[in-house]
């Protein structure tokens, strides 16, 4: 007997609908736009995105990148 949900891959969509979702660096650099490299290197660093560190492993909350991106946008001129 198997268990179909588990064999499921789900969609990005389905995966980030929950706001408190954890991503993994791979994830959460696809969510946001932005490379691997960059998510690593300059926005994990810099400290602009809150994470979660579990031994070596580096996740995101979906709810932190949304906000992450709200707080990059820029609004339109009039």
């Amino acid at each position: 007997m198997s268990n179909t949900r588990l064999n499921k891959k789900e969609t990005f969509e389905e995966m980030t609908a929950n706001k408190n979702r954890l991503l993994t660096e791979r994830q959460a650099s696809d969510y946001i736009g932005v490379s691997y490299e960059s998510l690593k290197r300059s926005i994990r660093w810099l400290g602009k995105i809150p994470f979660y560190r579990v031994n070596k492993r580096i996740s995101y909350r979906v709810r932190d990148l949304d906000e992450f991106l709200e707080q990059c946008r820029v609004p339109a001129k009039n």
